[in-house]
């Protein structure tokens, strides 16, 4: 962690959430210093229930595969933020999706091993070893320890997909788990609400506004008569709040284009113009421009950092 920038007493505080910047260089520092390009597959394999705090508690406790996973996608951001899993049924197959983890990085990579390693373990409390048969896609080409894929997902595994996902039989939504306990998954689920509760509603005024900004379309982000209308506050009351925090809300929208645009460019799925298209900018040179003023890179440079 302090090779990731990040104070080691943070760490030690059970309630520490990463903000993406922070995740990133987290898994950064980790994959440098593991210097096992296959870290997220032996995380997955091996971690234990509490790695997922009260979520994974929840999904051991859930009455059915489908209130698992509806568990699973509703308290994702009490894991980290960015990364919302969706459920998607569709004839007879279910999948589960993590539409942000595209592109040949590193730390996408990572996070899609460790995401659908783990899922695969919750599919084996539900089905035994039928799980062992249901297709992990994922929206990136095949790294050169593919090998450990088809182990691990017994060749069910596929690359260069559209999405990073999970698709299995639809019927196995109504399995139900063997040692389920009803009364600890309300008791659960009432913690798991009132840290979400915490998290939407808590914390600095300025977290509560990126949240809202995050959740919007980069092309079209809300003004800030807009956020103070969903926050439910009038806008000088908004601009009051933020000024408190040494924060003003146009450099929340920069900050919110910055980290998008850093996310896109480290997918490397997209080119330079459709990322300037995708966020808004008037033609390539603007979106140049910004980036440079945002990071001191040009798009290109910054590519070349995160591809190490």
């Amino acid at each position: 962690m302090t090779r990731a920038g990040i104070a080691p007493e943070l760490v030690e505080r059970g309630d520490l959430r990463l903000d993406l910047c922070a995740y990133m260089r987290a898994l950064e520092a980790a994959l440098d210093v593991s210097r096992d390009p296959g870290l997220g597959l032996r995380w997955g394999e091996h971690v234990g229930t509490g790695m997922y705090h009260v979520v994974g508690h929840l999904v051991e406790h859930a009455a059915s595969l489908a209130d698992g996973i509806a568990m699973a996608v509703r308290y994702s951001t009490l894991l980290a933020a960015g990364f919302e899993p969706q459920l998607i049924e569709q004839g007879e197959r279910a999948t589960l999706r993590l539409p942000y983890l595209v592109g040949n990085s590193r730390i996408v990579s990572f996070t899609a091993e460790l995401a659908l390693t783990a899922f695969q373990r919750m599919l084996q409390q539900y089905v035994g070893e039928s799980a062992r048969s249901a297709r992990a896609c994922f929206a990136y080409a095949a790294p050169a320890h593919a090998a450990d894929y088809e182990r691990i997902f017994a060749g069910a595994a596929c690359f260069d997909q559209p999405f990073t996902e999970m698709q299995f039989p639809r019927a196995w939504l109504a399995q139900s788990h063997l040692h389920a306990n009803s009364e600890l998954r309300r008791l659960l689920q009432s913690h798991a609400e009132q840290e979400l509760s915490e998290l939407v509603h808590g914390g600095r005024f300025s977290e509560r506004v990126e949240r809202v900004l995050a959740q919007s379309d980069p092309r079209a982000l809300p003004s800030m008569n807009d956020v103070a209308r969903r926050l439910d506050i009038s806008t000088r009351t908004l601009a009051r709040r933020l000024q408190a925090e040494d924060v003003t809300f146009p450099e929340l929208v920069e900050s919110r284009r910055a980290t998008q645009a850093k996310r896109l460019l480290a997918g490397r799925r997209m080119t330079i113009r459709q990322i300037a298209d995708v966020l808004g900018f008037a033609d390539t040179p603007a979106f140049h421009k910004a980036f440079r003023r945002w990071t001191g890179l040009t798009p290109k440079q910054y590519t070349a950092s995160v591809s190490r």
